[in-house]
């Protein structure tokens, strides 16, 4: 394997998303563009001032922090598979990327190999996004001497926690070739990972419990994902340096080693619905929404999730539905050939109602087997309203992301800048009705009247987009 290759595809694959993802939507002008990267720069400034204010105020001086410390060091592996998933589920998209580099003189263990860095600094990326407001203003208030405990803690975790991930993916997809079924990872791959968070989650909060417990009772505790914690606190920072580049030393042969030789083209098409709803243009649109390959992975899930916490008995609100949701951000472009298909395709409102109302149907079927598995666990039907509440407003919003950022074949790296910018919006929106403590009334208007903005500059995104697909006809 040659190194030089491995740099240059890792280069060529950085350069291929920073100019799709700054070229769509908003982000093709250099003012929004600027106004982005600020609006970054300033939400994670904001959280770090939040966390040092947070940590300092309630922890700082109080002997606090030593298991707080622990706890998170505990939750870093759920967080990584969270980040994880989200990588791999939109790389199983980007078949153009890779694409890229089937003609070009590198093998498929290069490929795979430079695939696997470009993947692991967007894991980091999303990880530094997690935790290092977390990070760095721990060590701003106990001083540089903190900075080994928070490597050992949080950051060394990390690294060999995303290196077993990739070993184990690669280890599944040699598995599904052997079985002749890889052109299914699309469905296999989502339910595996969603089936691993749902262990990870309660084992996280036990774990974090158990920590919690030995603290207050005075006994040391130790888990496998405390080892580079406690090999920095009896032996040093450099010993626990060292078993870390021994891990990775091991585990990177090793997937190199296992990964795949040849790659398989995904199978994407899934028949859910009879052909015949294409009768009418609302047909269409739910043909379209139910067999994405986003909705078979958002319905798979929320049903891994729910059947989880059915065996679990876990009482708790069906939160899960919400996931089904998400898929509204490329229910736009999804739908778009249909739109193009025909010299006249309707008026925007008609085209946005029924993009909104197949998203709706896709929510009562998902939803109706979720709600009633928490009705069977005791959860009051009053516990779901609100779940039901925000699950339709989350649909508004991520059509409007869809639309403004609009995602593209083989492209699907847009999303995350789309949807990271969106949820800052909103949780600065949710912290500033907080700070204020409206009537509970009052903010219901509130937020009535924030989806009814949304609502609007959906269907006027969806103008513009339609006025430039015309103008790129006729020319």
């Amino acid at each position: 394997m040659r190194l030089k290759s491995v740099v240059l595809l890792f280069r060529l694959f950085w350069l291929f998303i920073v100019r799709r993802v700054l070229g769509r939507g908003l982000l093709a002008s250099p003012a929004a563009r600027l106004s982005a990267i600020f609006l970054l720069v300033v939400a994670f400034a904001g959280f770090n001032a939040l966390s040092y204010v947070v940590i300092r105020q309630y922890l700082s001086g109080t002997g606090l922090l030593d298991p707080v410390l622990q706890v998170a060091n505990a939750s870093v592996g759920f967080w990584v598979l969270i980040a994880y998933t989200l990588i791999r589920v939109l790389f199983m998209k980007a078949d153009e990327l890779l694409k890229l580099s089937f003609n070009l003189p590198v093998t498929n263990r290069e490929r795979t190999m430079a695939f696997a860095l470009f993947e692991s600094s967007l894991v980091l990326l999303v990880t530094v996004f997690i935790f290092g407001a977390f990070s760095i203003s721990t060590v701003l208030i106990e001083g540089t001497d903190y900075i080994p405990r928070v490597l050992a803690s949080i950051w060394f975790p990390a690294i060999s926690t995303y290196l077993l991930l990739s070993l184990g993916y690669y280890l599944l997809e040699r598995a599904l070739q052997a079985l002749r079924i890889a052109r299914l990872r699309g469905l296999i791959v989502p339910m595996v990972l969603a089936f691993g968070l749902a262990v990870a989650f309660p084992q996280t909060n036990e774990q974090g419990n158990q920590i919690t417990e030995s603290y207050l009772n005075g006994r040391d505790y130790f888990a496998p994902a405390l080892l580079y914690a406690k090999l920095q606190e009896d032996v040093g920072l450099l010993f626990s340096t060292l078993v870390l580049l021994a891990t990775s030393a091991a585990l990177i042969p090793a997937i190199v080693a296992i990964a795949p030789r040849n790659y398989v083209p995904m199978r994407r098409f899934f028949v859910f619905l009879p052909s015949r709803l294409a009768d009418r243009k609302f047909g269409v649109y739910i043909l379209v929404l139910f067999r994405s390959f986003e909705t078979m992975v958002a319905a798979s899930f929320v049903t891994i999730y729910s059947v989880f916490a059915w065996l679990e008995h876990l009482v708790l609100p069906p939160y899960a539905l919400a996931l089904i949701t998400f898929q509204g951000v490329y229910a736009f472009s999804n739908s778009e050939p249909l739109r193009r298909m025909v010299t006249y395709p309707g008026s925007t409102v008609a085209n946005y109602l029924r993009l909104i109302g197949s998203q709706g149907i896709l929510l009562l079927v998902v939803g109706i087997p979720a709600v009633a598995i928490s009705l069977a666990q005791g959860v009051a039907i009053e516990a779901c309203l609100p779940v039901a509440g925000f699950c339709l407003s989350n649909v508004l919003i991520s059509t409007l992301v869809g639309i403004a950022f609009p995602p593209e074949k083989g492209n699907p790296f847009t999303v995350i800048v789309g949807v990271l910018l969106t949820v800052i919006v909103v949780m600065i929106v949710a912290l500033g009705l907080n700070v204020f403590n409206f009537d509970p009334i009052i903010s219901a208007g509130i937020f009535t009247a924030l989806n009814m903005l949304v609502v609007f500059y959906s269907i006027l995104g969806m103008r513009r987009m339609e006025r430039i697909a015309r103008h790129e006809v006729v020319a």
